[in-house]
């Protein structure tokens, strides 16, 4: 697991007025919106006792803990001590709790988690433009979470061979499939997976468009099929912790030539059967995190996949990668936090310390 990324969080409309909690890279967090809608997000255990800020309420802006009533602003700074200090509106300096950018994007929130200032944060790639435009596409999100490590994840979502053996929709068609690396950077990849006909012969007009970027932990599928309308599925990754994972996927189809009735039946497949067949297939790989590229034996359909391996470990390795044997070892007695841009530019004003990095 690594820092210094975006990472989708929640669905932007199950964000409501209520305080949300949710755990990503081994740490909670609480998510709450200020009186103007705009989502934010903090650390979620209190400074003071250690409650959990989401088991508060939100008033007037400002985030409640349950315990004492230690009102949070959404810069993660206490503005308020309602009993305790001789004056309530001051409280000392370090009553604090770490806070992160939030963006939304394509009905999601996303949290920046770590401690890159704004100049060199990674912007979130435009993946799905299609989404703004709601009059020509149906657009449906679905939320689940897998015992599954998430570099599994992301690779299994980039890796076009495994559609003809796992999923029953994919049963029928050819087995081959030929690969055209389109783009490829340090944190991005765009390959078409052109998918064979039955005699062998491939066409730009059937196969995926397959996107991956680590910024965000996001891929992007584009199916080209004759006679089958356009459909574009992404989906997101959010490491929970070392082993579980946070999957949002997006399902889009063209308002044009299918109904509202057809869209729903197509997410609600992909719901009840399609992540279900991924599962049944990852949950028995081994290792349980993700393989050495020594001890796998790899081939030309692999490509994506790898590249998807690679960019991820190498963005790790440069931005920080939390040592989640440490962490779990300190999990009962101690509270570690994620880094936020306010440990860069407030060094040593916190009550709780930084998790522990490799």
């Amino acid at each position: 697991m690594f820092i210094n990324n975006w990472y989708a969080a929640c669905i932007g409309r199950e964000l409501a007025q209520a305080p949300l909690r949710v755990r990503i890279l081994g740490c909670d967090l609480v998510l709450f919106r200020d009186r103007a809608g705009i989502p934010h997000c903090l650390s979620d255990a209190c400074c003071h006792r250690g409650a959990s800020l989401a088991a508060g309420q939100c008033r007037d802006g400002l985030l409640i803990c349950p315990q004492h009533g230690w009102e949070y602003d959404p810069a993660g700074r206490c503005v308020r001590v309602p009993a305790g200090i001789s004056n309530p509106a001051a409280p000392p300096r370090k009553a604090r709790v770490p806070a992160y950018p939030v963006e939304e994007h394509y009905g999601l929130v996303f949290v920046f988690l770590g401690d890159l200032d704004e100049a060199a944060r990674p912007a979130l790639r435009n993946i799905l433009p299609e989404y703004d435009d709601p009059d020509a596409w149906h657009v449906g999100i679905l939320s689940r979470q897998k015992d599954i490590h998430y570099i599994r994840m992301a690779e299994n979502y980039n890796d076009p061979c495994h559609v003809h053996y796992v999923h029953e929709f994919g049963k029928w068609l050819p087995k081959g499939v030929t690969i055209e690396t389109i783009e490829l950077a340090d944190t991005y990849v765009k390959a078409f997976h052109a998918a064979w006909d039955a005699q062998g012969q491939t066409s730009r007009e059937r196969g995926l468009m397959m996107e991956f970027d680590v910024i965000g932990m996001v891929s992007r599928n584009t199916n080209r099929q004759p006679g089958y309308p356009e459909t574009v599925v992404v989906a997101t990754v959010t490491p929970i912790d070392e082993t579980n994972t946070q999957i949002f996927m997006l399902l889009l189809q063209p308002k044009q030539g299918v109904s509202a009735a057809d869209h729903q039946a197509m997410v609600a497949m992909t719901r009840d059967q399609v992540m279900n067949e991924d599962y049944a297939v990852l949950k028995t790989a081994r290792p349980r995190l993700a393989a050495s590229p020594a001890e796998e034996l790899l081939v030309e359909t692999d490509v994506t996949l790898a590249q998807v391996r690679k960019m991820t470990r190498d963005y790790a390795a440069r931005h920080g990668e939390i040592d989640a044997g440490a962490l779990a070892a300190l999990r009962d007695t101690h509270i570690r936090v994620l880094p936020c841009p306010g440990h860069r530019t407030d060094p040593g004003q916190w009550v709780h310390k930084t998790v522990p990095l490799r």
